[in-house]
């Protein structure tokens, strides 16, 4: 018996465009980019490197995608990119990681919003069977995306009630692994990278600062602590 492989669940059928070998290629070499970025330990090195795969995969989306798409894309991109300017420059320095923890409880929020959506309407995304149910995997992966997507914005709410931001490399990791969940279960390339990076890069993070902080912890006196 033989099983046919589908490469939509990869993201390489995009808007009805039929699977791309260049396609595929490219999104492969941006992730390949993003991870040796992750393991490096040239801070400059491997944010070149990272900034070279983020182009690769924004060159990988903008050509998968029909041209009609490229005005709503740049429409977003001005707007979204404004906003968030303006934001920035109203907010002092110290006030920027409370911004970030922010748009990582919308981030959680908009998972759980997403996930709920293709829930009610799974017809519209192709995520049923035969008798017209949701598959055990689709099923999986949106349970998943909503649980985790509802983790990382609870978390970035207590962590504003707080004052605290120990977490918040993990809970922007959450909100990554939220899109790379969803992604995966709608066939969308874009979001199954840029969430799986976002989720990597959160761990990574989070690891790094856990071992400086027990190293700083050594270097302290004894009885000492954090403020």
């Amino acid at each position: 018996m033989s099983v046919s492989f589908d490469p939509a669940w990869l993201g390489a059928r995009i808007d009805g465009v039929d699977p791309s070998p260049l396609v595929a290629g490219m999104w492969l070499g941006a992730a390949g980019l993003l991870l040796c970025a992750l393991w490096l330990r040239g801070y400059r090195t491997g944010n070149r490197i990272a900034l070279a795969g983020g182009m690769l995969a924004v060159g990988a989306a903008l050509y998968s995608h029909d041209v009609v798409n490229l005005p709503e894309i740049a429409s977003a991109l001005v707007i979204g990119g404004s906003i968030g300017l303006m934001l920035a420059r109203r907010c002092g320095g110290h006030r920027l990681p409370w911004l970030v923890v922010v748009a990582y409880a919308l981030l959680g929020l908009a998972g759980m919003a997403t996930g709920t959506a293709l829930l009610l309407n799974p017809f519209a995304f192709g995520l049923v069977d035969g008798p017209g149910r949701v598959t055990p995997a689709h099923g999986t992966l949106l349970a998943g995306g909503i649980a985790i997507g509802g983790l990382a914005a609870l978390c970035a709410l207590l962590m504003l009630v707080r004052r605290t931001q120990d977490y918040l490399a993990l809970v922007g990791s959450g909100a990554g692994w939220t899109a790379a969940a969803l992604g995966l279960a709608m066939g969308n390339s874009a979001m199954v990278l840029a969430g799986g990076m976002a989720g990597a890069a959160g761990l990574r993070l989070g690891w790094r600062a856990r071992a400086i902080r027990r190293a700083a912890l050594r270097a302290l006196p004894s009885g000492s602590r954090f403020p």
